[in-house]
C-alpha cells in the first residue's frame, strides 16, 4: 500500500517522518519528491485545466508563435 502525504509546514513534515522512520526495519519505506517534483505535476495540472477551459469556450487558445517562443 502506498500513502502520499503534503504538508504545509515543514516542522510538522519532519516529526511525521521521525515516527514514520521507526517502522523502517518493519518495511516501510519513504520516498520524499521534492518541491521541484511537486511544482512539475501542478504545471501539468494547470495546464490540463487551462484545455478543458479552450474547450468549454470559457478561454480563448494562444495564438501558436506566443507558445513556439514560450518553449
Amino acid at each position: 500500500m502506498q500513502v502520499a502525504l503534503n504538508f504545509k509546514d515543514e516542522m510538522i513534515a519532519k516529526k511525521v517522518l521521525w515516527v514514520i522512520d521507526r517502522f523502517k526495519n518493519d518495511g516501510v519505506e519513504v520516498v520524499i519528491l521534492d518541491d521541484q517534483d511537486s511544482d512539475i505535476i501542478d504545471g501539468f495540472r494547470d495546464s490540463i485545466r487551462e484545455i478543458e477551459q479552450i474547450e468549454k469556450g470559457k478561454l480563448n487558445s494562444k495564438p501558436i508563435e506566443e507558445f513556439l517562443n514560450e518553449l
